[in-house]
């Protein structure tokens, strides 16, 4: 987690801000060299669960002109969290290196735009970005949606796979999916003692039990075949809070997980975060699943590959196994901690703690139990 003294810095830093810097912004975001700035307010921006990883904070600047026209700019301050390694999963710069660096600078046609970037700045313990403020014109999904969403990601991890040579820079993690593994060791090694609470019960039935801690166990052979797969640079968290219909394209937002992985490891987000967000039901998992493996197949041939469609599949079961992992030591931790109850109620438009925890335990049931057993019947065919 990031230093409450670094966080007291930056507030100050934003409390100085002066009417100079927010013009030579505004100039830049508007392109008009004699823009003059006559006020502007700032109001946080309350992101989800994803920010809980610790130490990123957002900020949307409503800045008005001389002219009586208003600029909008959104500011992304990400804070470090000592002791991380630029290769680890987590990495608290990755965001501001990728927009530093010219990953994104050509991405594959037809995949996705991202949003401009009007100035970095690096303070040390701290970087901002300062980016443009897109407004989604999209309401609820429908899987005519989510089809075309991987339809775009098949096309651009298929680019990579087919023509663009993979990045190599120090900050890029690989194997995102099974790099997180290793912290949480702990939690499965004390799995009966977080499941002394009648919530965590309910998230994790004791029926269940065995068979998620026989997963644990297998957890080395679904990394050995994610090693094995053909590589691609992925997102690794393209669900819907970070992707933006415009008018003439879609936006993709948020580059922290950005990383080397393999084929098939792209769908994990969109289907597993959709599950908590969309609402679970077993014939809408089937049926999103279908949809947005079928839209990803068609994205890769798309882009011009031509492979077994079967190492993807592979790809997303295992990747989905071992994210699915992680989420049981986040949905148990979430529902333990009183702090995290405000932004459940939000999520979930309910108070009811035991409804949110017998969700927990239905999309788990999809995204790790089910998805386990197809990938070992994959791998031992």
């Amino acid at each position: 987690m990031s230093s409450r003294n670094d966080r007291i810095s930056a507030s100050r830093r934003l409390d100085s801000l002066t009417a100079s810097r927010l013009t030579d912004l505004a100039r830049v975001a508007a392109g008009e060299a004699k823009l003059e700035v006559a006020s502007w307010d700032v109001e946080p921006v309350y992101g989800g669960f994803g920010s809980a990883v610790g130490g990123t904070s957002l900020y949307r600047f409503k800045i008005r002109t001389a002219s009586k026209e208003t600029i909008s700019l959104v500011l992304k301050i990400l804070f470090e969290r000592k002791g991380e390694e630029a290769r680890s999963p987590y990495y608290w710069k990755r965001e501001y290196e990728v927009y530093r660096s010219s990953i994104l600078a050509e991405l594959p046609a037809n995949s996705f735009s991202t949003p401009r970037i009007f100035d970095l700045q690096d303070f040390g313990n701290s970087c901002w970005i300062w980016m443009e403020d897109i407004e989604d014109i999209k309401g609820a999904w429908t899987l005519s949606d989510f089809d075309d969403i991987a339809q775009r990601l098949g096309r651009f991890n298929g680019a990579w796979m087919t023509a663009k040579p993979l990045p190599d820079y120090d900050w890029l993690t690989a194997n995102w999916h099974s790099a997180i593994v290793p912290a949480l060791a702990p939690a499965f090694h004390d799995l009966d003692s977080l499941l002394e609470s009648p919530l965590a019960r309910t998230a994790l039935p004791y029926k269940a039990k065995d068979e998620i801690a026989a997963i644990w166990n297998d957890r080395h052979l679904f990394q050995k075949a994610l090693r094995q797969l053909p590589r691609a640079l992925c997102h690794t968290d393209a669900f819907r809070r970070n992707i933006l219909r415009r008018k003439h394209d879609v936006a993709l937002l948020d580059w922290a997980l950005a990383s080397i992985g393999g084929i098939g490891e792209e769908l994990v987000c969109l289907v597993a975060v959709s599950l908590y967000y969309e609402g679970f039901s077993a014939e809408f998992a089937d049926r999103l699943d279908k949809t947005v493996f079928a839209g990803y197949i068609e994205g890769l041939r798309q882009a011009g590959w031509a492979g077994d469609a079967k190492l993807a599949r592979i790809g997303y079961t295992c990747a989905m196994v071992l994210r699915g992992l992680a989420g049981v030591k986040q949905d148990l931790e979430l529902l333990e901690d009183e702090a995290n109850y405000e932004l459940l109620f939000r999520t979930h438009h309910t108070t009811n703690l035991t409804e949110i925890a017998r969700l927990f335990a239905d999309v788990r049931s999809f995204r790790l139990l089910k998805m386990a057993r197809e990938a070992s019947r994959l791998l031992s065919a």
